[in-house]
C-alpha cells in the first residue's frame, strides 16, 4: 500500500474510533441523565390501565406492573390479596380505595413480651413480601374493619416483609374495631419490616378495643403499627384515636419498634423524617404502661442510624374510659 493509502486508512480508523467514542458517550449520558436503562426495563411491565386491570393482579402477584392511568375505585369494595412483585404507579393516583374485610392469608406476629399469634391483615395488600410499591398515591383510602382474631391493618399492606416503598403518598381514615390479644392500625403497613423512604403519609387512624374484661396489646402508627422497618424522609400528618381496656403503644411513626424473631440483629434507619399531629387516646387498666410518642411509642432494640427526626406533635391521654374516641 502506497503511503497516501496508509494515510487514508488511518484517518479512516481515526474517524471511526471518534464515533464509537461519540455512540458511547452517547449512550452513557442518555442511560445516566435520563435514566434510559430504567425507562426500557418499565416498557416490560404490565400496564395498568383501569379497575378491572388492578384487580387482575390477583392472578400474578409476583409480576411487575405500571399504572398507565389514575384509577378511582370508587363504588366498588376491594378485597385484599398477597403481592410480591413490583407496582409502579408512573405518578399516578389511585383513589377511593374502601376496604372492610381482611385478607387470606396469615402470618405470624409477636408481641413486646415474644408471644406468638397467627395474625390477619388488612390493605391494598393483605401481605405484601419481598416486594416494592413506587411513585403512587392512595387518595381518600377508607379502610373499616372488624376482627375477632389478632389483626393489623395499614393502607398499603397489612403485613411487610422485606419491601420497599418508596416515593408514594396516603391520604385517608382507617379504623379497627378488634379485642383479641393483638391488633393494630399503621397509616402505610399494619406490621413488619423493610424500607419505608419518602412517603407523605396524612390519616386519620382509629383503633377500638371491644373487649374491656380482657387486657390486649395495641398499637398504631403513623408509618407502621408494630415492627422493625428502616424509615427514611417521611412526613406523617397524624390524628389517631385509641380507646384500649389493654396495653396501649401509640407513635408519630412506629408503635413498638421491635425486631423479630427474637435474636435477630438489623441496622436500623430512622431520619429525615417529620411528624405533625395529635394521638388522643386511654388505656383503661391499673397494670398502666400508656406508651405514646411523637416517634415510637415504645423502643424496645436499639436503633443505629437515628439522625434530623423533627416533630410538632401532642399525646393527649384521656382519662375517662365509658366513651369510645372518634373524630
Amino acid at each position: 500500500m502506497s503511503d497516501k493509502g496508509k494515510k487514508k486508512s488511518k484517518i479512516g480508523i481515526l474517524l471511526a474510533f471518534l464515533v464509537l467514542v461519540i455512540i458511547g458517550a452517547g449512550l452513557y449520558f442518555a442511560f445516566t441523565e435520563y435514566d434510559l436503562g430504567h425507562k426500557l426495563e418499565l416498557m416490560t411491565y404490565t400496564k395498568v390501565n383501569d379497575a378491572s386491570d388492578l384487580a387482575l393482579i390477583r392472578n400474578k402477584p409476583s409480576g411487575k406492573y405500571i399504572l398507565n392511568s389514575d384509577i378511582d375505585l370508587g363504588g366498588s369494595e376491594w378485597v385484599p390479596f398477597d403481592f410480591n412483585g413490583i407496582l409502579e404507579g408512573n405518578g399516578h393516583k389511585i383513589s377511593n380505595l374502601k376496604i372492610s374485610s381482611i385478607g387470606t392469608s396469615t402470618r405470624s406476629t409477636f408481641d413486646g413480651n415474644m408471644k406468638e399469634y397467627d395474625t390477619s391483615f388488612a390493605g391494598l395488600f393483605c401481605v405484601m413480601e419481598d416486594a416494592e410499591i413506587r411513585n403512587l398515591t392512595l387518595s381518600n383510602v377508607n379502610v373499616d374493619v372488624s376482627c375477632d382474631s389478632p389483626c393489623f391493618i395499614g393502607a398499603f399492606a397489612g403485613y411487610m416483609g422485606n419491601s420497599l416503598i418508596t416515593n408514594c403518598s396516603i391520604d385517608g381514615t382507617l379504623k379497627l374495631e378488634a379485642h383479641d390479644r393483638m391488633f393494630g392500625v399503621g397509616g402505610v403497613i399494619g406490621y413488619g419490616y423493610g424500607k419505608i423512604e419518602s412517603v407523605n403519609a396524612d390519616v386519620t387512624l382509629i383503633c377500638i378495643d371491644t373487649d374491656k374484661a380482657t387486657k390486649d396489646e395495641q398499637f398504631m402508627g403513623g408509618i407502621c403499627a408494630a415492627g422493625y422497618p428502616d424509615i427514611v424522609g417521611c412526613y406523617v400528618t397524624i390524628d389517631g384515636y385509641d380507646s384500649d381496656h389493654g396495653y396501649v403503644h401509640n407513635g408519630g411513626l412506629v408503635g413498638l419498634f421491635k425486631f423479630y424473631p427474637k435474636g435477630m440483629e438489623h441496622q436500623a434507619e430512622i431520619g429525615g423524617n417529620h411528624v405533625k399531629g395529635k394521638i388522643t387516646f386511654f388505656e383503661d387498666n391499673e397494670d398502666r404502661r400508656a406508651y405514646c410518642d411523637a416517634f415510637i411509642g415504645e423502643r424496645m432494640e436499639a436503633i443505629t442510624a437515628w439522625w434530623s427526626n423533627s416533630e410538632e406533635f401532642i399525646s393527649d391521654e384521656v382519662f375517662t374510659y365509658d366513651v369510645t374516641l372518634l373524630p
